[in-house]
């Protein structure tokens, strides 16, 4: 692979459709993972005695449901390309930074994240005591996460993800994922997560650096749209994000060849969604639009409800 393909995996995988350029570099050694001691409790659904009595206090809890899409991607198909990661479950995350086993496996699920750009993977359930959790960990297996193109796989490596340790052998990779949940006793609760290989992936002298990044949201929520020039032709690999109403970034995605985005993992409320034509991820990946027209890309505002999708008029870009 040439240094061209030095880039997100979603540009890798479109190496053959994409007219847009891209750029990236090397991942220094400095940027990945350094162990940290786990200072924090782990309870376990298979030990009643790792759950303290105050925190249970007898009550039933509430259920969260969890399911997992991908951002869609540009130019991947299961004819090239697969990225698999091994999912071995989901912790909730306490105020008090202790993890609550959610969803558990005893060996990991190798799931091909491009498989999961239309649909969902339906990750599981479990209860939890009622209380508000700030965030979610997604849990991964290094030893199955690999990416395979053209034939030839590539090793995985993490990134840091400044989180700590809870697994003593580190050999679970615990990703952090900005979902906060608040369930009451009886409750039952969705919540849809988006692996975001486009920001999480740099391919580099053979090794796939991943810095996972993983948006989230509670219910269904979803927007759809299509980015194309002032003649009405489609503007390839351009930058979606979708800003909330307090400034953060709650997820972002690509458009495909035919301009077309869906953004998902993401809340109830107001965003505005920009396009960008230049954009770099968190793995530090330069990704440039196709087809855009000289001049500012566009924004607009929308508001969506728990389970629905809200569908945009053409972006002109």
């Amino acid at each position: 692979m040439k240094s061209l393909l030095s880039l997100s995996l979603a540009a890798m995988l479109a190496l053959g459709g994409c007219s847009g350029s891209h750029g990236s570099s090397a991942v220094p050694a400095s940027a990945l993972k350094t162990s940290t001691a786990q200072k924090h409790v782990r309870h376990l659904k298979a030990s009643n005695s790792a759950r303290r009595p105050q925190d249970i206090g007898g009550s039933p809890g509430f259920r969260l449901l969890c399911q997992l899409f991908d951002a869609p991607l540009v130019g991947a198909s299961a004819a090239n390309a697969k990225f698999n990661a091994g999912i071995l479950g989901v912790d909730a995350i306490d105020a008090n930074g202790d993890s609550w086993q959610l969803i558990a496996r005893d060996t990991p699920q190798i799931v091909n994240l491009l498989d999961l750009q239309n649909s969902a993977l339906q990750l599981g359930d479990g209860i939890l005591p009622a209380g508000t959790y700030p965030s979610v960990q997604l849990l991964l297996d290094p030893a199955t996460t690999t990416v395979t193109y053209d034939g030839q796989v590539y090793p995985v490596q993490f990134v840091d993800s400044n989180h700590p340790w809870w697994d003593p052998t580190q050999t679970i990779e615990a990703v952090r994922v900005p979902l906060s949940v608040t369930g009451h006793d009886g409750e039952a609760i969705a919540a849809t997560l988006d692996f975001n290989v486009f920001q999480s992936a740099n391919l580099s002298n053979g090794v796939v650096y991943l810095t996972p990044t993983v948006a989230a949201g509670i219910g269904e929520s979803a927007i759809a749209g299509k980015v194309v020039n002032a003649a009405g032709a489609p503007v390839a690999d351009a930058t979606i994000v979708a800003t909330d109403a307090s400034g953060n970034v709650a997820n972002t995605t690509l458009t495909g060849a035919d301009g077309s985005f869906h953004i998902r993992g993401i809340s109830a409320g107001g965003y505005t969604i920009s396009v960008r034509n230049a954009y770099t991820t968190n793995a530090g990946v330069t990704v440039n639009a196709s087809g855009s027209d000289p001049g500012a890309a566009p924004s607009t505002y929308v508001v969506v409800g728990p389970n629905s999708q809200v569908n945009l008029s053409n972006l002109i870009d």
